[in-house]
């Protein structure tokens, strides 16, 4: 399985925003709205995917495009909350301090909460996540950020893997026997272990991928025609959340990051 170097985990936060700002900017060619030059940022000018699934969807006399717009929502919604809920979850069990971390960690298996059901949640709910943003993409952008993000999500459990075998051992080379790498099972794989998940500190290290998902569903949806300034509120809504989460991770225990 391909690996990650040292670098790329330390500084993993960092890629992904260099690859989520790639994306929304595409700086190429948007011959779907007739620019042939350099763009940027086109998917506030009706380019992103989420308005050509409903474009599309509702025409040719467009009467019912806030019905496919809202419509799309719902699945935007799905992706949204179920990797914040996930990885939130997946936090509260290794703490916030341990999520955050540019180094690995491995002094004990933990077999509760959602790794009971996939051995990386919180890897997994980012690519949720991702699916969720692509849809304020352009197409073409949102198919390039996905397949990126998951495969630095996949080089980035290369590297953890083979860590945490070498450091627990057969402990954890049978809880891998057990559960499914990202694909998670519909039923618990594993016996619960004894750890409990602190919600404050599943909350602390994911305020972001909350806050994404509640501006999603604070202010993507769209009455009559009127669904302009809809992606600009989402897309604020993200960055105010962002903001916030940079300024939270002081409340992080220091030494432990």
């Amino acid at each position: 399985m391909m690996q990650a170097t040292a670098f790329e985990y330390k500084h993993r936060f960092l890629i992904h925003a260099l690859i989520y700002t790639l994306c929304f900017a595409a700086p190429w060619p948007d011959y779907h709205n007739g620019f042939h030059g350099l763009t940027l940022w086109s998917f506030m000018r009706n380019g992103s995917a989420w308005f050509r699934i409903a474009n599309n969807l509702s025409q040719p006399q467009y009467v019912r495009f806030a019905s496919f717009w809202n419509g799309t929502l719902i699945v935007i919604l799905l992706f949204a909350f179920a990797g914040a809920l996930l990885r939130t979850w997946g936090a509260s069990y290794l703490g916030a301090s341990t999520v955050k971390n540019g180094g690995m960690e491995g002094n004990r298996v933990i077999a509760d909460g959602p790794f009971r059901f996939v051995r990386n949640p919180l890897y997994l709910g980012t690519i949720l996540h991702t699916v969720a943003l692509a849809f304020l993409m352009r197409p073409e952008a949102a198919v390039l950020c996905i397949i990126l993000i998951t495969i630095v999500q996949l080089r980035l459990i290369g590297r953890e893997e083979p860590y945490l075998m070498g450091h627990l051992g057969e402990t954890y080379r049978a809880y891998v026997e057990e559960v499914p790498r990202i694909i998670p099972s519909l039923k618990p794989c594993t016996a619960s272990g004894t750890n409990r998940p602190d919600w404050k500190q599943g909350i602390l290290s994911e305020f972001y991928m909350l806050g994404a998902a509640i501006s999603f569903a604070a202010l993507g949806w769209a009455d009559g025609f009127n669904w302009e300034n809809t992606v600009p509120h989402v897309i604020q809504g993200i960055l105010i959340s962002l903001g916030i989460s940079i300024v939270l991770r002081a409340f992080i225990p220091k030494s432990e990051l």
